[in-house]
């Protein structure tokens, strides 16, 4: 009995009961810019609406203003995915492709998903063109995405 307890004891002793302090879902971040601008210029857009394709009750932006920066959640189970920009009455979709790796943070924390973006497929109503700056999606708060955007004074109802 006594050596029962002694492993017990050596057993909790062992566990370590530390709280995970790191961030275990990695966003994809995309930026809006101006278009057709010899220096690249930041945009913010108003009544921003974004869907993801194919999910019911997805709505992650809803008419948002003064928006010039977005994070959105690539699907850890494909090796794809795609949303639905809303620009007011004007409507983008983008399809990306990624390749997924499974990385351990700690033991404490667990496992995530890192991802490695291949290309992306877009319409064009306002999106005029993008790049991928960053194809690297971890736990960086790095910008991925670069979305050039119509001058919203172009774009006519």
């Amino acid at each position: 009995m006594p050596a029962m307890l002694s492993m017990i004891f050596f057993i909790a002793s062992c566990t370590n009961d530390e709280v995970c302090e790191e961030a275990t879902a990695n966003a994809l971040r995309i930026g809006f810019y101006l278009a057709d601008q010899e220096v690249e210029t930041p945009l913010s857009v108003d009544s921003l609406s974004i869907y993801a394709i194919g999910v019911p009750d997805s709505l992650v932006y809803d008419k948002e203003n003064s928006v010039s920066r977005v994070e959105l959640s690539l699907d850890p189970i494909n090796d794809g995915c795609g949303y639905v920009f809303v620009f007011d009455v004007h409507a983008d979709t983008l399809w990306i492709y990624y390749d997924r790796e499974t990385q351990l943070i700690s033991v404490e924390c667990g496992f995530t998903m890192f991802y490695t973006l291949q290309h992306i497929e877009y319409t064009s109503d306002v999106i005029v063109s993008l790049g991928i700056a960053e194809p690297h999606v971890t736990n960086t708060l790095n910008e991925h995405i670069k979305v050039y955007l119509t001058d919203p004074g172009d774009i006519s109802d």
